[in-house]
């Protein structure tokens, strides 16, 4: 695959659109760029359309960046569930430990809870740290 600027690629998604492109301002270098490599075919100074070839480019990194966003995406998503689940089980194993801990202290189960979340956040600390 042919690597673009992110710059490169607006003109070649805008020109895939039928719109001619013009070399000014912030578009000057892309365009130019892009005429050298062959993705747009120059008419006159200020009319630049694309080519088959820049078509196809421009089809091709376009895909290549949707398929990354949606494989971070996907990454993002399978870490948001696995740390849910984990949490899950993290609150199932603390209000176990604040039942066993308040049957044998008399506490309500709510002061074990809050004492053993002392407890094990400080202890989270320092394994962290």
């Amino acid at each position: 695959m042919t690597d673009l600027s992110q710059d490169e690629l607006t003109v070649l998604l805008i020109a895939a659109q039928g719109e001619s492109m013009m070399p000014i301002g912030r578009w000057e270098a892309p365009v130019e760029n892009l005429v050298e490599r062959g993705y747009l075919r120059r008419t006159d100074r200020f009319n630049n359309y694309i080519t088959d070839e820049g078509r196809a480019v421009a089809e091709a990194q376009d895909n290549a960046n949707f398929k990354a966003v949606i494989e971070k995406r996907n990454e993002v998503v399978g870490a948001q569930d696995k740390a849910r689940a984990r949490a899950e089980e993290l609150a199932i194993l603390l209000a176990e430990l604040a039942a066993y801990s308040a049957a044998m202290t008399d506490d309500d189960k709510l002061t074990a809870l809050k004492n053993w979340g002392r407890i094990v956040l400080e202890n989270a600390k320092e394994k962290l740290g």
